[in-house]
Order: C-alpha cells, then sequence, then structure tokens
C-alpha cells in the first residue's frame, strides 16, 4: 500500500480514491492516483456531501459500509 498524500481523494469510479505520493522520477513526491487494484466500495463524506467510493484492499478501512467487489 502506497502512502497517502495530504487528505486528497479522488472521486472517480473504477480506481481507489486515495491519492498518493509519487516516488519516482520527473515529479516525485507529488499526488497521484492510487495504483493498487480496486477491491473494494463504500461511503465516504467529502465536506458535506456523501460519495460512493471504489478503493483498493489497503485504503478500504478509511470507508463506511464497506462491501466487497465482485
Amino acid at each position: 500500500m502506497a502512502p497517502h498524500y495530504a487528505n486528497a481523494k479522488l472521486v472517480e469510479r473504477g480506481v481507489c480514491w486515495r491519492m498518493v505520493s509519487r516516488d519516482d522520477g520527473y515529479r516525485k513526491g507529488s499526488p497521484t492516483g492510487c495504483p493498487e487494484p480496486v477491491r473494494w466500495t463504500g461511503n465516504a463524506m467529502i465536506g458535506k456531501k456523501r460519495y460512493r467510493l471504489d478503493s483498493c484492499e489497503g485504503h478500504a478501512d478509511q470507508l463506511e459500509n464497506v462491501r466487497r467487489r465482485v
């Protein structure tokens, strides 16, 4: 599991919701999407809105009402 980048989130279906730090190349340390495969789906509050987010194995514990994705 890659360490998360600040409190950044990605609200896009089919990719892990957690932004992580790049660890190589030109923009080392800048945010990028988590490269791990999506395994779970759950809910999270972002600001005052509730979103359904997809998650990798390592970031699923930070969501509510988590269910295994098929």
